[in-house]
């Protein structure tokens, strides 16, 4: 056996011997990481598996209190779509506390996972989507919190990989988790249906609808007013005072409560603009664009939720990786980005309204446009600099 196959059979062994540990042997954490926004998301879960209203607060008090240790005077919400409820199913047959903890680990693999097929373009340095992905403080503090937004980065994270294999169906079906936390691609999931109609990927089309219906039938076989109660739901957090980090929750903060339907205005300007480019669109840049336009006029949401602006920044880090960018610009751009994240780090400790976390996508805007334009003048150049050593090889 020659040796760099053992030491791939000892590594994977030991690899996996870890994994069944860790899944068997849970290791004792500290009460409160993974449990702040899990403990809702699992309640209501555990409701809809008993067929019973997930959206009634009554419902959800006294589940909270008697499942999961819950001793504050407030009742906590479960602002997610139903398709986020299918996800943690299994979970609600472990003990809160045992479900906190295989949740942790779940999305500490989801953002790992994430990670690396956001990077299958470039395959060298794949310890820079993961650095960038485990030190960026939206993603702590999600991990923390016991977030589901996660699993919003992972389907767009497949839909791109499979797009890119060619496999239509698999791409649209992963859309689906983009549905459990739709404020985060308030703009990108309609445009890239629109776009995939249009470009008449029907298999993609195809895949998401045909994940929507399964996950339907199932929500309709397990609790069949599920339809009534995240009605219930969408209406309380849109009628509900929110001070996101983005440009309405600035407006609603500021005493204008219409702010928060801006985003309506900014998609139908988007779904214009898409329509006069729509034969020159590239999906990755919409995407990125989407999102990150999105981020800066979605209604609700809060600071954590700005993991999904690792999407766009790690194609900024591939850029960075190919040789696109000047090293003054990967200079720059490296240096503003750190910086950034020091500077949220600092301003988590201030408990600060997360209303005044809206100038980071702000910063994310600018810093991928400026990489844009400074990419594409040094292929411009590059394209120039040819075209003049052809010209002179010629005479």
């Amino acid at each position: 056996m020659k040796m760099p196959l053992f030491k791939n059979i000892v590594a994977l062994t030991l690899f996996i011997i870890l994994i069944i540990g860790v899944l068997i042997f849970p290791i004792p954490i500290q009460s409160n990481i993974g449990s702040g926004d899990f403990r809702p998301y699992w309640s209501s879960s555990f409701l809809l598996r008993n067929g019973q209203d997930f959206s009634d607060l009554s419902n959800m008090d006294s589940i909270e209190r008697s499942q999961t240790n819950w001793r504050e005077s407030y009742t906590m919400s479960a602002w997610f779509a139903p398709t986020g409820n299918l996800i943690l199913l299994p979970y609600t047959f472990l003990p809160f506390a045992h479900a906190v903890y295989y949740w942790l680990i779940t999305n500490i693999l989801v953002v790992f996972l994430s990670a690396i097929l956001l990077w299958q373009r470039i395959k060298i340095h794949i310890w820079i989507p993961l650095g960038v992905s485990f030190t960026y403080s939206a993603t702590l503090v999600s991990l923390y919190m016991g977030q589901v937004n996660t699993l919003v980065m992972l389907g767009l994270s497949l839909f791109i990989f499979f797009s890119a294999k060619k496999h239509d169906f698999l791409a649209g079906a992963c859309l689906i988790l983009l549905t459990i936390k739709p404020h985060l691609v308030i703009l990108t999931l309609p445009l890239l249906i629109l776009n995939t109609i249009w470009q008449r990927k029907l298999k993609v089309f195809a895949g998401f609808m045909s994940a929507l219906v399964v996950c339907a039938l199932i929500l309709w076989d397990v609790y069949p007013r599920w339809l009534n109660s995240f009605w219930q739901v969408i209406t309380s957090g849109m009628s509900s005072f929110r001070e996101a980090p983005t440009i309405p929750g600035l407006l609603v903060h500021a005493g204008y409560g219409h702010g928060k339907w801006l985003w309506i205005i900014v998609l139908s300007l988007a779904i214009i603009i898409w329509w006069k480019l729509k034969n020159k669109v590239n999906q990755r840049v919409l995407i990125d664009t989407t999102i990150l336009i999105g981020m800066l006029v979605s209604p609700i949401g809060w600071s954590y939720d700005q993991i999904i602006l690792l999407i766009p920044l790690l194609h900024v880090f591939e850029w960075m990786v190919s040789n696109t960018l000047t090293k003054s610009n990967i200079m720059v751009i490296a240096f503003i980005l750190v910086i950034v994240n020091l500077l949220s780090f600092y301003q988590r400790t201030l408990s600060v309204s997360d209303v005044w976390f809206f100038w980071i996508p702000l910063v994310a805007v600018i810093v991928y446009m400026f990489s844009w334009k400074q990419k594409h003048m040094k292929i411009s150049a590059q394209l120039l600099c040819n075209q003049k050593r052809f010209v002179e090889k010629r005479h």
